[in-house]
């Protein structure tokens, strides 16, 4: 996937930011989805729940039967957004 970069004043950014988080997505998704025309779309959280891990004794989030698991450079492309 490509990179792309662009200068925004502090202020857009904020808004940008801060619509991005009230649509719930990062802000690539609401950049994407805007850009393109397209609706960014979630599927609804229904069937996730949070469990122990064994190994850990932490809280850790277990999606629904068939979903997915997340991988390191999933993780990594969330990441990119973060300031």
């Amino acid at each position: 996937m490509a990179t792309l970069s662009f200068k925004v004043t502090v202020k857009e950014a904020a808004l940008i930011r801060r619509r991005a988080k009230q649509e719930r997505h990062s802000v690539s998704e609401f950049l994407r989805a805007r850009a393109t025309g397209e609706g960014a779309t979630r599927q609804p959280a229904a069937g996730y729940r949070i469990v122990r891990s064994r190994v850990t004794k932490l809280p850790v989030m277990v999606g629904p039967a068939g979903c997915p698991g997340v991988k390191s450079e999933d993780v990594r492309a969330l990441l990119a957004d973060f300031p």
